[in-house]
């Protein structure tokens, strides 16, 4: 049997949905140093990070828009930081462009985000049949499938709406 490899309202209303940044409400942004020996897996070196980077960073307009439509039971953010200044700056940017989301994440790039989840959920007694974790790294996907949570790369939301 084939699995479905698209995401809609049905899907998504009343579930609790943790939400990566990087990637995922926000697009990269690599400008050209990928591979530069400072720089951190979200293609940023540490000296922007330090300038503070990521408060210049748009929005995808089009997640604002889903996050917006999913209906889902509570939107939740979860995301990785190098240090606490991005931790910081991510609040700063999540209140500018998704000051709805109250519940956020936000932990340093050493801790594995299924932990998160089932850590949240267990505190909040949330059963992991009503969760819905959407990433765009497959790793960690993979690690929160293979704990019992439904996981989703954000391409199952290329059609959302179509």
């Amino acid at each position: 049997m084939i699995e479905k490899s698209t995401l809609s309202v049905k899907d998504t209303k009343g579930k609790y949905i943790f939400w990566d940044i990087d990637g995922t409400l926000v697009p990269y942004r690599f400008n050209g140093h990928v591979a530069d020996p400072d720089g951190t897996e979200n293609g940023m070196s540490l000296k922007e990070i330090d300038d503070g980077v990521f408060l210049i960073r748009k929005p995808s307009k089009r997640m604002q828009k889903i996050v917006n439509e999913c209906q889902a039971k509570r939107n939740i953010i979860l995301g990785h930081a190098q240090n606490q200044k991005e931790i910081d700056d991510k609040h700063v940017w999540l209140d500018r462009y998704y000051p709805d989301i109250k519940e956020r994440l936000l932990v340093l790039d050493s801790e594995f985000k299924y932990e998160q989840i089932l850590k949240y959920c267990k505190m909040n007694k949330i059963d992991l049949q009503d969760v819905l974790f959407i990433d765009d790294v497959i790793p960690f996907l993979r690690q929160a499938e293979r704990h019992g949570i439904s996981a989703w790369h954000i391409s199952s939301f290329y059609d959302w709406g179509v």
